[in-house]
């Protein structure tokens, strides 16, 4: 009996190797599966984590601009600028105070009275305070004599700084008589810097918006600074990427955004949110992050994933390998000793056919001798 060798030996050999294979095919059939189904989970998360990182720095923004228009109002109704006391020294000092609370936010606080002539100024060392100055040509000067209320004006420029004004008008509480405008500018790009990377087009960076979609901080480019969105300039600069562009559209209409796009410098991911101020979508934001940036992310993870995978992939070859080896080696003893066994048993058989060999030789020879008697 063939125990153990030849085909039936091969069988199982071969069954514990097909199981192997097939469970590694399998194993990494569903681990593409999973890491695909993990990857545009990953993406998910972080395209929402974005959402509400661009809503937060939104509404930071908006805290701040509030908290400006908060300190405007104030010393619009303060005694002194209610007196009509526009260029005091008492004046001056209250101006002085709130500039050095609110210096790191503004770039210039003023005053004009009711010729629209700036009484009082403070500004950064080496800025002109324009004191002195007739602001009447001022379209925010305009429109807030006009409106009496708080303006927020286009982007202006000058020594390629750009700024905002934001204007409220001083009105005597008691007669409503004008008396003239408590102001403030702001830097765009360096208040948006504040916020967020307006430099570096490699990495997440902002962009920011005026309500008619005049760029005040880019970190695709500076060059975009000043330029409509959908002016010529900005236009060629993104290839007219439509779904930009819907994007951009729906964000100045005052809908939070969000979408993925390529016009040329690689994929990005952009979210975008209005900042409210006084209640009104005064500006806008988005964030842009270069998708392989968070792609980085969701592989570190998926690379975790992986070293896990294959260490259970590699513990269980192992096991297989070892259990293998171990029948392999029993199968072995057991061949071996049943060659042993037949060995044997062949020299017994030897045995048993060279003692009846001997008989049969010697009969012959008996009768050999009895043949030659008788003749």
């Amino acid at each position: 009996m063939d125990l153990l060798g030849g085909k039936e030996r091969e069988i199982p050999i071969f069954s514990i190797i097909l199981i192997i294979i097939f469970s590694n095919a399998l194993l990494f059939y569903f681990q593409n599966i999973t890491e695909h189904d993990l990857r545009d989970s990953l993406f998910e998360q972080q395209k929402q984590r974005q959402i509400e990182s661009t809503k937060e720095v939104s509404q930071h923004v908006g805290s701040d601009l509030n908290l400006v228009m908060s300190m405007l109002d104030g010393m619009a109704n303060s005694i002194y600028l209610q007196q009509g006391l526009l260029s005091s020294d008492k004046t001056k000092n209250l101006l002085g105070q709130k500039y050095a609370q609110y210096s790191n936010v503004i770039d210039r606080l003023f005053i004009l009275n009711k010729d629209n002539i700036v009484t009082a100024s403070l500004s950064k060392p080496g800025s002109d305070t324009l004191l002195g100055t007739d602001l009447s040509f001022q379209q925010w000067v305009t429109d807030t004599r006009s409106t009496l209320k708080p303006v927020f004006s286009d982007s202006f420029e000058t020594l390629n700084l750009y700024r905002i004004f934001i204007t409220i008008p001083i009105m005597n509480l008691d007669t409503k008589k004008y008396i003239g405008i408590i102001g403030t500018s702001i830097l765009t790009e360096k208040f948006f810097a504040q916020y967020g990377n307006i430099h570096d087009i490699n990495s997440q960076f902002l962009v920011s918006y005026d309500r008619n979609g005049t760029i005040l901080a880019n970190g695709a480019s500076r060059t975009l600074v000043g330029q409509s969105f959908f002016g010529d300039y900005t236009q060629k600069f993104i290839n007219h990427n439509e779904i930009l562009n819907n994007l951009t559209r729906n964000l100045l209409a005052g809908n939070p955004t969000a979408g993925i796009y390529d016009y040329g410098k690689g994929e990005r991911l952009t979210t975008g949110y209005p900042i409210f101020v006084n209640g009104k979508a005064t500006f806008f934001i988005q964030v842009v992050t270069p998708t392989s940036q968070i792609y980085s992310v969701v592989n570190n993870v998926l690379s975790i994933q992986r070293i896990k995978m294959f260490s259970f992939f590699a513990a269980a070859s192992t096991v297989a390998i070892v259990v293998l080896i171990i029948l392999l080696r029993k199968w072995n003893i057991i061949l071996r000793k049943e060659v042993r066994k037949r060995t044997m048993e062949l020299e017994e058989s030897y045995d048993e056919m060279k003692s009846y060999l001997q008989e049969v030789l010697k009969e012959i020879k008996g009768k050999k001798r009895d043949y030659s008697t008788e003749g």
